[in-house]
């Protein structure tokens, strides 16, 4: 069994799979601040609702944004704790794909700024909607979508699969976080 994450976006979900990538099970909560309880929680319901056990997976996956900063991290930690826990893979997507893999994506950067990926190019920052046809989320006035742990289906082979201690977020801008500035444990910062 393959076992997704995604949790860059307020929503967090959480997808199960055979080994041949077909879904097995599938669900999303609106999680804003609380991606990991939810993740848990959806991970729990999967388990009661199908039988499914974590210590039966094969390969852990997730989305490795970008997004929420902790978000993002949440994702990431649960695929590379449930991969060493039991000796597995692990591995992961940009979120980009987790929305749509054919059609231009936007997904928000800041205030007033969001990405835009278009099919088979290198997202960029942009301060306006791209024109033409496109799905995310982050603009005002259009419909969002979010990225979702089921769009791993048929991506599966298209995905590294490394040592846990390998995976690790997919940052297009270094995180705004800063080194303190004051002695912290001993330790001059």
């Amino acid at each position: 069994m393959i076992f997704a994450f995604s949790t860059s976006s307020r929503i967090a979900s959480v997808a199960v799979f055979d080994d041949a990538g077909n879904v097995l099970w599938a669900g999303a909560q609106d999680a804003p601040q609380s991606a990991s309880s939810a993740s848990m929680a959806l991970l729990n319901q999967a388990r009661l609702e199908q039988g499914i056990k974590v210590e039966n997976g094969t390969l852990f996956l997730a989305d490795l944004g970008p997004g929420s900063f902790t978000g993002v991290r949440v994702g990431i930690v649960l695929a590379k704790t449930f991969a060493f826990l039991f000796g597995k893979p692990c591995g992961g997507l940009p979120a980009f794909d987790l929305v749509s893999v054919d059609r231009t994506v936007v997904l928000p950067l800041k205030r007033g700024e969001v990405f835009v990926r278009r099919p088979g190019e290198e997202p960029f920052p942009s301060t306006v909607a791209p024109p033409g046809d496109f799905v995310g989320y982050g603009l005002p006035d259009a419909e969002p979508v979010y990225p979702d742990a089921a769009r791993f289906a048929g991506l599966i082979d298209r995905i590294d699969r490394m040592e846990a201690e390998d995976l690790v977020p997919k940052y297009l801008i270094e995180p705004s976080i800063s080194i303190p500035k004051k002695r912290i444990l001993g330790v001059n910062a």
